[in-house]
């Protein structure tokens, strides 16, 4: 799989995309650039490993994005950022486990999906009062601005204080500044052990949610990349990328 920062393969001049734009290679053919905004902070879907952009959503997207003939080049910024760098047209595409949801496609285009989870409620070591989501009517929950957490939390009856990222959430929650977080119960599968906080996980998985690549409803990109993430589901890359970072083929 690609690990590197660009996913680069020249296409025909006569392909045009709306979404991202198209500069000409040494050949004179059309080469089609997908600016990708990526938190780069949320292992093991979209992290820095030696200053280099990795995680699942990157390989899984380099390999899609070589397969569909487009270049792609990483914008590293707060997820709270994704969103409105998005809208002003500053990237074209957000690669950072966003869940289809009925509210973001109201204004926003999806890829198929890629990531198949759910969330679980995290909790300091020594908590025995939170068992679950149903118990955090009136507690404070830590998340990242935009997350879909965030919602559920409130959702939940929860008060939500922001942060950064979910390290800065996982310290506050270890030393009590925190009743509780919500998170991917893939990332606490594979990530919240080698954090090193005195946190843990509680309580059934709930919400389900499925995880595409988000663009702008009038972006052009996305009918060669579904093809080319059908592609890798039937030939088993999906699964691969999958069993590299989780053990197992998240993807359906």
């Amino acid at each position: 799989m690609k690990k590197s920062l660009t996913a680069v393969l020249a296409i025909g001049a006569s392909f045009g995309v709306l979404a991202a734009c198209g500069t000409e290679t040494d050949s004179g053919s059309e080469e089609t650039v997908i600016t990708v905004g990526t938190e780069a902070t949320y292992p093991p879907f979209t992290y820095k490993d030696k200053g280099e952009i990795t995680g699942y959503d990157i390989d899984v997207l380099n390999e899609a994005a070589e397969r569909a003939g487009y270049t792609v080049e990483y914008e590293p910024m707060d997820f709270k950022g994704l969103v409105p760098a998005l809208d002003a047209e500053r990237i074209d595409m957000i690669a950072n486990q966003m869940s289809i949801t009925p509210e973001r496609e109201e204004k926003y285009a999806f890829s198929d999906t890629y990531a198949v989870s759910g969330a679980q409620v995290i909790v300091a070591s020594d908590n025995e009062d939170i068992q679950g989501i149903d118990d955090l009517d009136g507690k404070v929950v830590g998340s990242t601005q935009g997350s879909v957490y965030a919602q559920m939390a409130e959702k939940a009856g929860a008060e939500v204080k922001f942060y950064k990222g979910a390290n800065q959430v996982l310290q506050d929650l270890q030393v009590g500044r925190l009743d509780a977080a919500l998170n991917d119960r893939l990332f606490i599968l594979t990530e919240l052990e080698k954090t090193g906080y005195d946190v843990k996980a509680v309580g059934d998985v709930f919400n389900k949610s499925e995880a595409g690549y988000m663009t702008r409803q009038d972006s052009d990109v996305l009918d060669q990349l579904n093809e080319a993430l059908a592609e890798m589901k039937e030939d088993g890359t999906m699964a691969e990328i999958g069993d590299k970072y989780f053990g197992e083929d998240i993807s359906q």
